[in-house]
């Protein structure tokens, strides 16, 4: 019947590419249409412990065709996201807490931050030992970086620089693992090792942190592929309007 060829169609695989990766894969991401919606386009890019993020066009019907590049980050990848107006750019996050991001379709490497949770640590004032990850927000591509205190630091990327944005404390008292954006305006969730998810509002101004002794507020790539002027934000970061508090029904017995 119809509908049985229907459902038969809809549980066959995109594809299978068994030559892409020699190591275990760590994400896959689909590359969204626009920020405005959740609707995908046929990319597929999957990065994997062999330090390969491979990009694949998955309305091609063989292994071979499907293959559009490869990008050889040279580091055991934890990470990998679409960014930019057109989703043409390429985020890499690494085990070793390295960044870099790339143009995907080329395969050409854009900046290389290399390790810079000392220099972002600097550049917000307090401990950096981890990166959480990124988020393209349509205007701009936002890394969340924290500390094993449960703080945390919402920072902007630029062409060649990373400057801070905003400080986030007082939600978890762990480790932060993952976040997203929220469906309220301006706002992210952010889920911890200490079995906290914390909800974000980013838009109430708060008072600026104090710049580093040096005066620098900025953190510069160790390498780029691209030379140029680029405007660069000089505000300095601000503490993010504190988590989200919602009334809770019923009161109960909480081990926080």
């Amino acid at each position: 019947s119809n509908s049985n060829s229907v459902s038969a169609q809809a549980t066959q695989p995109l594809g299978s590419y068994v030559d892409a990766h020699t190591e275990e894969v760590t994400r896959v991401r689909f590359q969204r249409f626009n920020n405005d919606n959740h609707e995908t386009s046929s990319l597929l890019v999957s990065a994997s412990e062999d330090g390969l993020a491979c990009i694949h066009d998955t309305s091609q019907p063989s292994e071979e065709m499907a293959l559009k590049s490869v990008l050889n980050v040279q580091s055991p990848l934890r990470d990998v996201g679409f960014f930019g107006p057109s989703y043409e750019g390429l985020y890499c996050l690494t085990g070793s807490e390295t960044m870099s991001v790339w143009h995907h379709d080329s395969a050409q490497r854009i900046c290389d931050f290399g390790d810079v949770r000392n220099h972002l640590g600097s550049v917000a004032s307090m401990p950096i030992h981890y990166l959480v990850g990124c988020m393209w927000d349509g205007s701009e591509l936002n890394l969340l970086a924290g500390n094993s205190e449960g703080d945390s630091a919402l920072f902007k990327i630029d062409a060649g620089n990373i400057s801070a944005k905003r400080i986030l404390t007082g939600g978890h008292k762990g480790c932060i693992r993952s976040f997203v954006p929220s469906s309220m305006n301006n706002s992210i969730i952010t889920g911890g090792e200490d079995s906290r998810m914390c909800e974000w509002n980013l838009g109430n101004s708060q008072v600026p942190v104090q710049p580093p002794a040096d005066g620098r507020n900025e953190v510069r790539a160790t390498g780029s592929a691209k030379k140029g002027k680029s405007n660069y934000s000089t505000k300095l970061p601000q503490s993010g309007g504190g988590v989200i508090r919602r009334p809770k029904k019923k009161k109960g017995r909480t081990p926080y």
